[in-house]
C-alpha cells in the first residue's frame, strides 16, 4: 500500500540514504558529500519550522521517496516563491511516486502564503525530463 504523509523523525535515516544515492551517483544535487541524518534533521526543522510541507511516500511501510518545498531565494521579492525538491529511492522510479508526491506537495504548498512554485531540474546528460514534470502542468524553459 502507498501513502503520502508528513515526515517523522524516524524517516531521517532513510531520507539521508536516498539523497546519498543521488549525491554519489549523479550531479543532480550539486553536493559532493552526502548529508547525515543529523544534517537532515536540521534541514527538516527549518522547512517545517517555516510552516512548509516536508512529505514522505511510504510503500508497504518503507520510505520510498520524499518531497519538500523551501524558500526559492533569500531576497525579499522572492518571499512568495518556493522551490520543490523530490527524490525517490533507487528502484522506485517510473512507478508514479514522483507524480503522487508532486501532486500532494503542490496542494500543501498552496495552503501557504506562496504564490509561485518552481522546480530546478539539473541536467542529467539525457534529453528526458522526470515523469512527474511531464505529466503535470509544469512547462520547461531555457536550453
Amino acid at each position: 500500500m502507498t501513502k503520502v504523509r508528513a515526515l517523522t523523525e524516524s524517516d531521517l535515516p532513510a531520507i539521508a540514504a536516498i539523497y546519498a544515492h543521488y549525491v554519489t551517483t549523479t550531479v543532480a544535487t550539486f553536493d559532493e558529500t552526502p548529508p547525515t541524518a543529523d544534517d537532515w534533521r536540521a534541514k527538516a526543522g527549518g522547512v517545517t519550522g517555516a510552516g512548509l510541507p516536508f512529505l514522505v511516500a511510504e510503500v508497504d511501510g518503507e520510505v520510498a521517496g520524499y518531497a519538500y518545498v523551501s524558500q526559492y531565494r533569500p531576497k525579499p521579492a522572492y518571499r512568495h516563491t518556493l522551490e520543490d525538491s523530490i527524490y525517490l529511492a533507487p528502484g522506485r522510479t517510473g512507478r508514479g511516486l514522483g507524480r503522487l508526491l508532486l501532486g500532494e506537495l503542490v496542494a500543501a504548498a498552496g495552503r501557504t502564503e506562496a504564490r509561485r512554485l518552481v522546480a530546478v531540474i539539473a541536467d542529467s546528460g539525457t534529453r528526458r525530463r522526470p515523469g512527474c514534470t511531464r505529466s503535470s502542468a509544469s512547462r520547461p524553459w531555457g536550453g
